[in-house]
């Protein structure tokens, strides 16, 4: 029997918004469901109490053996680590590198996506703080895809495989961009020698475009500085690396890892990765931090492992170079830095006592060969998925059942009058010409000069008006200048229905040259859709799987199940609390991994 935070018992009428509020699971007996749910709470308490005292004494006892295991070199290896890299972030200042780095972006692109992600949560007016948010994950996921992860260099002569030497000694032109390091590959084929060098200068990063975790980060930060974000590199001593934003909208920092392209999941590399993380390092121009309590919920493990020198001596280290990076600043920014930094160490404290949601599995590292994660231990576990307790979602898909509709008025149309196959289709690839040509051009100024068969195919057939406004556009025949069709009203709206109208039209075209042809309420498109309902889902994979991908008439979107071959369910809750006779529904797979289409499935 399911219990509800005060008590109540879910019966068989539950809606979305109960099940995703259900606590635990109770077992009670008649007439004493209210005193047995406080019993199993307070025993729950007791069981949190006893743990956070066994938590708290193994710190104790893990500090007090630091004491005999530390290095007695007044911190100096400690420092020595952490002090190279304050050279490294203030790169990131120079207004030269931070030009060039921007012609390297494809800024209005990623302010689409950001607007668009935004408008699929329903948020067509986003304020500042949410559309700096949301463009900065689309910088992350754009240079996960843009930069190249290098295991071995391919070879410089003949672009085929090569097996590593050794390592080099660097040229002065290595070094000019900060290359001490140089690894050294051998063709295997004609047995050329390809050189690595691991450049650390940001500008030399953003024309090479690869390396491993070190380059990922380092210039991922860079590029998070250049668009103006609060920005820290951070070091972890267990050899990773990678970066945290502060992020106005929710007023503290959060992780982003560009190896992985995962944000705001700090666990990743204790629980999926199985790290034994020691120390992780926060730097910037600001001031160097130790951020490691973030990314536990071991806390007294990772104190065992400190034993570089004393938690006394760490504090003092980072606090000397803090200091030294704010000695002009003014007392304004002074004491803007001291408060987020107390608020920061507030929170730091609370986390490693936080509960592990033990419900959420964490992947393996996914960046790098198989062969060189098993090296370093981070594969994770054998059975680690990524997934996320899901949240109840709501399809913002109007635009979708708009456009279906209209088409399916066009396809009625012909239907009806009995035009040729041939005509249908060439007016659909004429069609489909126009909407590429609007979906290639700049989002906030959309427009094409209709040429004359387009004029022609809007004269002659009304419906293709109705397709234009739900898309958010409007043909303008017969104003001043060049017949043309251009966004009428929010750009986001067209930004968000162009792909779906171009999948639907792709989908058409497909039939009608595979001669399926359209009848009336038999073929795609449908009229008549549901839209505007609420998703809740088994699981699903963040950022791109989430449950109203399954809704959105995007092919290239998808709702990802990451344990699927397990089973899954998706439910759907009709707008309105709404019932209606369900007259037919279509499917479609995803089309990246024919192995994990569907095998079958029930409606219920």
């Amino acid at each position: 029997i399911e219990v509800e935070a005060d008590g109540s018992v879910v019966d068989d009428g539950t809606d979305l918004e109960s099940i995703s509020e259900v606590l635990r699971l109770v077992p009670i007996g008649e007439g004493d469901d209210v005193d047995a749910a406080a019993a199993a709470a307070a025993r729950a308490q007791e069981k949190s109490d006893e743990e956070l005292a066994r938590m708290i004494q193994a710190e104790e006892e893990a500090l007090l053996l630091q004491q005999y295991s530390i290095q007695s070199d007044g911190g100096e290896v400690f420092r020595e680590r952490v002090e190279p890299y304050m050279r490294q972030v203030l790169k990131y200042e120079d207004p030269l590198r931070q030009e060039a780095a921007l012609k390297t972006v494809p800024v209005d692109e990623l302010k689409e996506k950001a607007l668009i992600s935004l408008a699929k949560e329903g948020i067509f007016s986003p304020s500042k703080n949410e559309e700096d948010h949301a463009f900065l994950l689309q910088l992350l996921f754009w240079f996960k895809q843009s930069f190249r992860w290098v295991n071995a260099p391919a070879c410089d002569i003949c672009d085929r495989e090569t097996s590593v030497v050794g390592m080099g000694n660097p040229l002065p032109s290595e070094i000019e961009f900060g290359a001490s390091r140089v690894e050294i590959y051998r063709c295997n084929h004609c047995s050329s020698i390809t050189r690595f060098p691991r450049y650390n200068d940001p500008h030399k990063l953003i024309q090479t475009r690869k390396g491993r975790c070190g380059e990922w980060a380092n210039c991922f930060t860079f590029y998070c500085r250049v668009y103006g974000y609060e920005a820290r590199l951070i070091l972890d001593f267990t050899d990773h690396v990678w970066t945290e934003c502060f992020s106005n909208l929710y007023g503290r920092w959060i992780h982003l890892d560009p190896c992985e392209g995962v944000y705001d999941n700090p666990l990743l590399y204790e629980k999926g990765w199985n790290k034994k993380l020691d120390y992780a390092i926060g730097i910037s121009k600001d001031g160097v931090h130790d951020i490691t309590k973030r990314y536990t919920r071991k806390w007294h493990e990772v104190l065992s492992r400190r034993t570089i020198t004393s938690e006394d001596t760490v504090s003092a280290i980072l606090m000397n170079i803090t200091r030294k990076c704010r000695s002009g600043l003014s007392s304004d920014e002074l004491l803007a830095l001291e408060n987020r930094d107390r608020k920061e160490s507030e929170e730091l404290s609370k986390a490693t006592y936080l509960e592990v949601n033990n419900s959420i599995s964490l992947p393996g590292r996914q960046s790098g060969s198989v062969e060189w994660r098993a090296a370093r231990s981070e594969l994770g576990q054998a059975d680690s998925l990524s997934c996320s307790s899901c949240p109840i979602r709501r399809c913002v898909d109007a635009h979708v059942s708009k456009i279906y509709d209209a088409l399916s008025a066009i396809l009625s149309h012909f239907c009806d009058n009995n035009i040729p196959n041939e005509r249908i289709i060439e007016v659909f690839v004429t069609l489909r010409s126009l909407m590429q040509n609007l979906k290639d051009a700049n989002f906030k100024s959309r427009r094409v000069t209709l040429d004359q068969k387009l004029q022609q195919i809007f004269e002659i057939l009304p419906s293709a008006e109705r397709l234009l406004s739900a898309i958010s556009l409007k043909a303008e025949l017969h104003t001043v200048g060049d017949p043309s069709v251009a966004t009428d009203g929010n750009l986001i709206h067209t930004s968000l229905a162009l792909p779906v109208a171009l999948d639907a039209v792709d989908e058409i075209l497909s039939n009608y040259k595979s001669n399926i042809f359209y009848t009336k309420g038999h073929q795609f498109p449908r009229g008549n859709r549901l839209c505007s309902g609420s998703v809740l889902a088994s699981s699903e994979q963040l950022p791109i799987g989430i449950a109203t991908a399954a809704f959105d008439g995007i092919r290239l979107s998808k709702w990802e199940e990451p344990d699927g071959a397990k089973g899954c369910w998706l439910m759907y809750k009709v707008h309105g609390g709404q019932t209606c006779e369900l007259e037919s529904y279509d499917l479609m797979s995803a089309n990246d991994a024919p192995e994990r289409d569907p095998m079958d499935w029930y409606i219920y």
